[in-house]
């Protein structure tokens, strides 16, 4: 619970819930575990709110003491979970994220240089789409502790049966679970070598079109056995042209952010350009021929970080050298 408790406090020690709830923590936290212990905890109503970028979702953030349950359940069962992942499965998992994600498929790319294909597929409103039957079906395979098992469920259970609530920690990790056995499927059954998954956004590579077209095919049905489908930004396209994956255009021998990111970052910083967003923006650019361009537009906005720039950069930078 203390481990759980500082996941949760990490980021937002100046948060008022937060410095109400450590005055008392080691009461309070002895309080939430002797109400699971006891059976008498309940999930506390969420606060939901609408965000807007990269575009519209419905995040249904949960109660500071959910949060902390979630942590807890998570550090415990998430080691079994993943080991039934591919490595390929990028998504919210200790050492990968969309950095790393992107960093394999541009080592993908340097086998094909400018040659080939690309399939790269996309589910349609895959949260809010995911089967409460089909999680509990795969939760059931991992975890044999039936309390657990209810436990998990008080998160995202409802009266529709489907989708998992947007904003909490369990939710990302059932959503990884969701199509892990299409991961399988692909890489077993197709035997795709160039494949990687960050959630529900797959890339493949291939030399033959064909081969790409009939595996699409193949994938649409196995995902609906999962209750989910494709949308329209599932297409596949010739390597030379770039792929779209994870917030970059990427090539074997470049990468840049791509033209709708780099122009909600301009937006972003006119309306605030404080020093952890700047520290965001810089980061996100890092490795892509776009920092020129970020950098500019930071300084256009504000001039007086400069300081900040130089130190960000000759501490990444000397960093990369070494």
């Amino acid at each position: 619970m203390l481990a759980a408790w500082k996941e949760v406090r990490k980021d937002k020690t100046y948060h008022y819930s937060v410095l109400k709830y450590e005055q008392n923590l080691a009461v309070n936290l002895s309080h939430l575990l002797d109400s699971i212990l006891d059976e008498s905890y309940r999930v506390r109503p969420t606060r939901n709110f609408i965000i807007f970028e990269p575009k519209e979702r419905f995040i249904e953030a949960p109660h500071l003491e959910d949060r902390i349950v979630q942590h807890a359940i998570t550090d415990v069962i998430r080691p079994m979970i993943e080991a039934h992942f591919i490595d390929q499965s990028y998504a919210c998992r200790v050492g990968k994220g969309t950095h790393a994600s992107n960093d394999l498929v541009k080592r993908y790319l340097a086998e094909y240089k400018n040659e080939g294909y690309y399939l790269r597929i996309d589910c349609s409103k895959f949260f809010y789409s995911i089967s409460h039957q089909r999680i509990e079906q795969k939760l059931r395979r991992i975890i044999k502790c039936e309390k657990t098992l209810e436990f998990l469920k008080m998160f995202y259970n409802n009266s529709e049966g489907k989708g998992l609530p947007l904003g909490q920690v369990t939710s990302q990790l059932e959503a990884n679970l969701a199509l892990n056995d299409v991961d399988h499927f692909i890489k077993r059954e197709l035997k795709v070598k160039h494949y990687v998954r960050y959630m529900d956004d797959m890339i493949l590579l291939h030399s033959s079109k064909e081969f790409l077209r009939d595996a699409f095919t193949r994938i649409k049905e196995k995902i609906a056995q999962e209750h989910l489908s494709t949308n329209n930004k599932s297409k596949i396209g010739k390597i030379s042209e770039g792929i779209d994956f994870v917030g970059y255009r990427t090539w074997y021998n470049r990468r840049v952010i791509r033209k709708k990111s780099l122009f909600r970052i301009k937006r972003k910083l006119k309306q605030d350009a404080n020093l952890n967003r700047l520290a965001s923006f810089l980061s996100h650019s890092m490795r892509t021929e776009s920092l020129v361009y970020v950098i500019k537009q930071i300084l256009q906005v504000a001039p007086n970080q400069r300081p900040f720039i130089e130190k960000w950069y000759r501490k990444h930078f000397k960093q990369k050298k070494s």
